[in-house]
């Protein structure tokens, strides 16, 4: 479609065909969606009115059902945008055309997510039934056709591309890493050898993966719990979690030890390559040796340990005590989760010691001794994501295991990881998606509507169940110094205090819980305390953390990786050529005149850039 097509009254389409599809186009150009409206009939049954209109037009009627009030999202917003066509013998004449939006258009990234615009090819169809017919899985079936599209979104598309991974030596992994850096500069992979000039360690990392951590790297989970058999080399990957509360892939790297040097190597690699950053919380195992490391190399991070490694260990190393569920779950999880400061932590602990006399078990006294990183009593002012171990982590592994077999090569390995990203930010990008409206609300007010707007849905849900919870709590006393309130609160049904402070002049709260501090969205404490002050409406601005909002990517996204300035680099223009000519590659390739028009013009370009860099001198950078 030309880039300026508009409609005007009097158009005139052969068929509703036609014209439902031309509006789709045009709608799928701009960003939005599209649903097929009113239509009018005259006695003999014809079509004589026919109206399309934009998918946020009208509002959704209310569900009574309470149990599905978070299953769907509000997109309706009594839009007024349509097109209404007369219809005489199957032909279809444009007779009203409203382009005015009251809403924002949907993200290029995200619109092959629109519902009206998911069609595919006669092509990818028939592959789609033979394979099916071979006995290919549907999972797997769906994959290599979005593979062959080049990505999910594109499977529309007729492409065909061949992955030329193979080999057995780390010679293919290198030079499947030189290929990937041909292709996107922004790619990067750094290598470690030996005296001999062996490869011992590397470590990689996509375009992408710099760019997400920029805006999810305040939490990082280590984990070395795959190993490559065949090669005897060890796996180790880097994650976060997203605005959706799910795992993303910062990078991934091969050891062959898991010595000192080997660790302080790959955290000098992963800074190095992710602009000098670090994290604010690291999460890893009870591994000493990683420890050093991580003090060596992040000094200023918060080193905390996997509670789900500490209890597989204790499963091993005090399994006469942690199967007994009096030790375990009054004792040991009391120690982990419900500890509310250090001197409750102290005192259960001496507790444990004399009702199960196990003062002198070695294990345990080297647990005390770490009680620092894995207790929250310990912690709950440090920043976590709400992160209690590398459960995240671990779960990576059995999407490994395929691969994990002595058969597999370290390159089968690299690209099967690659798949495995790429289909995890296609879940982001449908989540995002997903989140465009706004919850239904079964309570109604300001706050709520605040945070259903601005929070991702997982996070909302959280948030939420804080609000919903706020309404038990009860304001048993309150004082005020002439700048802060200071308010005790008691749930209903229990005797535990809470004590929030306020200080109305900014609306800051703190309450003694620190969950804000620690998983980064408002507790039910504090949120007692906002809902009772009138004056307060929203969410105080510093309370909001926009690593958990939907625009969680906005700005940097658009900065960094689309609308490119003037004295960007080269790698960042050569990233946004890539994805532009990519969309331009696919479309060439679908006939033989498609190709030639592609051609004539990239041969055109071609001559341009050449006279252009015979006039004047191009500084490479």
């Amino acid at each position: 479609m030309e880039k300026d097509f508009e409609f005007a009254i009097g158009m005139v389409f052969s068929n509703e065909f036609e014209a439902y599809n031309k509006y789709v186009v045009y709608a799928l150009s701009k960003g939005f969606g599209v649903r097929k409206g009113n239509l009018v009939r005259n006695t003999k049954g014809k079509i004589t009115r026919r109206t399309f209109v934009c998918n946020c037009e009208g509002y959704s009627v209310s569900s009574s059902d309470q149990e599905k009030k978070f299953e769907r999202f509000e997109v309706r917003c009594g839009c007024l945008a349509h097109i209404k066509f007369k219809v005489d013998t199957d032909v279809y004449e444009v007779i009203e055309y409203n382009s005015e939006h009251n809403h924002a258009f949907i993200p290029e990234d995200q619109r092959h997510l629109i519902r009206c615009g998911k069609i595919m090819s006669e092509t990818c169809k028939g592959v789609l039934v033979d394979m099916m017919k071979g006995g290919i899985g549907g999972i797997s079936t769906y994959k290599c056709l979005a593979n062959e599209a080049g990505g999910s979104k594109n499977l529309g598309l007729q492409r065909t591309r061949s992955n030329g991974i193979s080999g057995e030596d780390c010679q293919d992994l290198l030079n499947h890493f030189h290929s990937m850096e041909q292709q996107n500069p922004m790619f990067s992979y750094t290598l470690q050898v030996d005296q001999d000039g062996r490869l011992t360690n590397i470590f990689w990392r996509d375009g992408l993966s710099k760019f997400d951590y920029g805006c999810f790297g305040d939490v990082l989970v280590f984990d070395t719990i795959h190993h490559n058999d065949k090669c005897n080399m060890i796996c180790a990957h880097f994650v976060g979690v997203n605005h959706h509360w799910k795992n993303v892939l910062f990078g991934c790297a091969f050891l062959m030890d898991e010595t000192v040097e080997s660790f302080i190597w790959l955290f000098e690699a992963f800074l190095k390559s992710m602009g000098n950053k670090a994290p604010k919380t690291m999460f890893t195992d009870q591994d000493q040796v990683m420890a050093k490391a991580i003090r060596m190399v992040f000094p200023n991070t918060q080193h905390r340990l996997c509670t789900w490694h500490i209890m597989k260990n204790a499963n091993q190393n005090i399994p006469h005590l942690y199967h007994k569920p009096e030790f375990k779950d009054k004792y040991f999880l009391a120690l982990m989760y419900r500890c509310r400061s250090e001197d409750e932590f102290e005192s259960t602990w001496r507790e444990m010691e004399e009702r199960w006399d196990t003062k002198d078990n070695i294990w345990l006294q080297k647990l005390y001794d770490l009680r620092h990183k894995w207790s929250l009593a310990f912690g709950r002012d440090i920043f976590t994501c709400g992160i209690r171990s590398s459960q995240r982590s671990e779960s990576l592994n059995n999407v490994f295991q395929k691969i994990g077999s002595k058969t597999s090569t370290l390159v089968q390995f690299v690209y099967y990881y690659e798949k495995q990203v790429a289909h995890m930010r296609e879940i982001e990008s449908q989540d995002d998606y997903s989140c465009r409206g706004t919850p239904k609300l079964m309570v109604s007010h300001d706050i709520l509507k605040h945070a259903a707007s601005v929070y991702t849905d997982a996070i909302f849900t959280r948030f939420n169940d804080e609000f919903l919870q706020s309404l038990s709590e009860i304001i048993v006393s309150s004082t005020f110094d002439g700048l802060i309130y200071s308010y005790t609160l008691m749930c209903r049904g229990t005797q535990r205090e809470h004590v929030v402070r306020f200080a109305p002049v900014d609306s800051s709260v703190f309450c003694e819980c620190k969950l804000f501090e620690s998983k980064g969205w408002l507790c039910r404490h504090a949120l007692k305390v906002l809902i009772e002050n009138i004056s307060v409406t929203h969410i105080p601005f510093a309370y909001v953390l926009k690593r958990w909002t939907k625009g969680a990517k906005q700005g940097i996204a658009n900065d960094e990786f689309k609308q490119m300035s003037l004295d960007s680099s080269k790698s960042d223009r050569f990233s946004l050529l890539m994805q532009q000519s990519f969309e331009l590659m696919n479309l060439g390739a679908e006939d033989d005149n498609t190709m030639r028009i592609v051609r004539k013009y990239m041969q055109k370009a071609k001559t341009e850039i050449s006279s252009y860099k015979s006039s004047v001198i191009v500084i490479d950078d």
